[in-house]
């Protein structure tokens, strides 16, 4: 090929991966990368939160950690270093914080009187037809009672009296086993007990989360991510075993606006409710309101 029609093919090429990478409002960056495609938040129409169990920040992303698709997203997107639990040892009040702002109670009982919330809650302030739960290994819809692999308190909305059971039975439902419709705006995805990690392995999990996201028919490649105004969140309850309160948990964001980048702010669950909050522009609750949000520091 003449030089000059080299330099016009890598030049059409160039143009192809950059536009490949670009969505409205931002800087082109590599199209493998499922983060930072623009420099700009957009508007905001799905948040998708994926809740795992009971690791720190050095078991998952520590220097020492081994290699997992939880260290390759951290490496291509947003992740907090100094991210906290608001409760220790119980996984419960994590999931209430993170999603009411208040911690409710400090056990992981059933759900049922003396063991639920009236309070404000982001399912709620979304509405009715807005969120959705999918809960894999679930037996039934909005299924209060644990099993081998599913327990209730890792789907928080089954907690909250402002939420009718048959609101519940129809939106907290089991994970099906064809690729997820995400046409809600605020979706919690809790994996089972495997692949959560609370009785399984970070190999268990990593394989779980690589397929889930980033197969073939995974989230990042699906319309709701690629069109650019949906954000993703790996969250986790605590550190479990023998650390704190104060021990620093994995928390990590995937968005087309989020670049990559490692926060240093102090964040906790309430932390993540604000952001959620003002991801969808509803007003804080509870403790989301005493705290720094995410988005500042993930350009959310």
């Amino acid at each position: 090929m003449h030089p000059a029609r080299k330099l016009l093919a890598r030049a059409g090429l160039a143009a192809l991966v950059a536009a490949a990478a670009f969505s409205s409002g931002g800087t082109a960056v590599a199209a493998t990368s499922p983060c930072g495609h623009v420099s700009r938040a957009p508007s905001w129409h799905h948040i998708i939160v994926i809740a795992f169990e009971n690791h720190s920040y050095q078991d998952i992303l520590g220097k020492d950690a081994p290699e997992s698709y939880f260290t390759r997203l951290a490496g291509e997107c947003g992740s907090a270093r100094d991210y906290q639990a608001v409760h220790f040892p119980r996984s419960l009040p994590n999931y209430l914080g993170a999603t009411s702002g208040n911690v409710a109670t400090t056990s992981d009982c059933l759900p049922g009187p003396g063991c639920e919330s009236s309070r404000s809650n982001i399912f709620s302030q979304v509405g009715g037809l807005h969120w959705r739960t999918f809960a894999e290994s679930m037996p039934t819809p909005c299924n209060p009672r644990n099993t081998s692999l599913y327990v209730p308190r890792h789907a928080p909305a089954i907690y909250y009296t402002r939420i009718p059971r048959s609101v519940c039975r129809r939106d907290m439902v089991p994970m099906p086993g064809h690729a997820l419709k995400f046409k809600r705006t605020f979706t919690w995805i809790a994996p089972n007990l495997q692949h959560d990690m609370h009785d399984g392995t970070l190999a268990q999990a990593s394989r779980w989360l690589q397929g889930f996201l980033g197969g073939p028919h995974g989230v990042l490649h699906r319309r709701p991510y690629t069109r650019g105004h949906t954000a993703v969140f790996i969250w986790f309850d605590s550190g479990g075993g023998s650390d704190s309160v104060r021990t620093p948990i994995p928390f990590i964001v995937i968005s087309p606006s989020t670049p990559h980048k490692l926060a240093r702010r102090a964040l906790n669950q309430y932390s993540a409710l604000r952001g959620w909050e003002g991801m969808l522009g509803l007003p804080c609750i509870a403790n989301a309101c005493d705290v720094h949000g995410t988005r500042l520091p993930f350009n959310l």
